[in-house]
């Protein structure tokens, strides 16, 4: 391990005190070497007590307080990296202990800008944690198998500091799919992205009903978002996309409805509830797309770059 570069791991957090406290033990477990790794927490604006539970533990604590948004968040967190390669999990996952030093390997070779992991679910304790394991939401070797550009999923994703030197920081404006914009806008000026499948973080999935609505709410409107950038991703704007969804609802409630005598019959929960949360993925597209509607247009920030002294960087809070 002499050769490992000094590592910064940025974890943003918004109300996950109940989570935040795990990762944070997983990630002071990692066999990195110890003088070459510092750990980042930052705070996001949370009202359950976040950032107590996060000062409880031998990590820097960080606050972004003046925008809502999860890359802002970690923006705030590489404004004070001092690290060489920087490395990016989320306050619901927990990295394996040699999750840093396989992505940390991974870019040695300089023509990779930055490096993805596998994503595994936690096991499941909710019928609708059950649910998104079976749909693979969070499918990280999928990002390296599609017909556009692959793309590093900031759950667990690594780039080296002269990336963000160059390329500028992540996009805070985007509520989805910054860290899609970040790897492609890498992409785009040269580098290639690394996959690493040994470099293993398991995520907890939404528990609830809501919680479930609520990410899919927020996936569809990132990429309503993409779209004001990327081709690709124009089709979800379209009017096509409520209507479609709302049409699929309705077929989803009839088939709760056909479904379900012979799924109780069967003692079989999941079986009963699986038509509505689908349908609840699709209210949530339905939710996501009218915020797009009837926002006000997005266009891009002024993105920054990331000093190429981390001596000189300040606490952003």
């Amino acid at each position: 391990m002499k050769n490992l570069p000094r590592a910064s791991i940025i974890v943003p957090a918004f109300n996950a005190a109940g989570t935040i406290g795990d990762c944070l033990e997983a990630l002071l477990a990692q066999d990195y070497p110890a003088d070459r790794l510092e750990i980042i927490a930052v705070d996001n604006r949370s009202t359950d007590g976040t950032a107590d539970v996060m000062c409880r533990y031998p990590v820097r604590v960080v606050e972004e307080r003046r925008t809502q948004s999860s890359y802002a968040a970690r923006n705030a967190g590489l404004a004070v990296a001092q690290g060489s390669v920087l490395l990016f999990t989320d306050a619901d996952c927990l990295p394996d202990r040699s999750w840093a030093r396989m992505l940390a390997a991974a870019l040695e070779d300089e023509n990779a800008g930055g490096a993805a992991g596998r994503i595994e679910a936690a096991p499941a304790t909710t019928l609708v944690e059950r649910f998104q394991i079976e749909s693979d939401v969070l499918d990280a070797a999928r990002a390296f198998t599609t017909p556009a550009l692959p793309f590093a999923q900031t759950a667990n994703a690594a780039y080296r500091r002269v990336v963000f030197e160059r390329v500028g920081l992540f996009d805070p404006m985007l509520v989805s799919g910054g860290d899609l914009d970040f790897s492609w806008r890498v992409q785009r000026a040269g580098w290639g992205l690394a996959y690493v499948p040994t470099a293993i973080v398991r995520h907890r999935h939404r528990r609830t009903l809501r919680g479930l609505v609520k990410l899919y709410a927020k996936n569809l409107h990132g990429a309503t978002l993409l779209a004001e950038r990327y081709p690709t991703y124009r089709p979800y704007q379209s009017i096509r996309v409520p209507l479609c969804r709302t049409k699929e609802i309705a077929e989803d409630v009839m088939r709760f409805i056909v479904g379900l005598p012979g799924a109780l019959v069967r003692r079989d929960s999941y079986a009963a509830a699986r038509p509505l949360f689908e349908a609840a993925m699709r209210l949530g597209g339905i939710i996501g797309w009218l915020r797009w509607r009837v926002g006000r247009p997005h266009g891009r920030e002024a993105l920054g770059y990331l000093s190429d002294h981390p001596e000189d960087v300040r606490e952003a809070v």
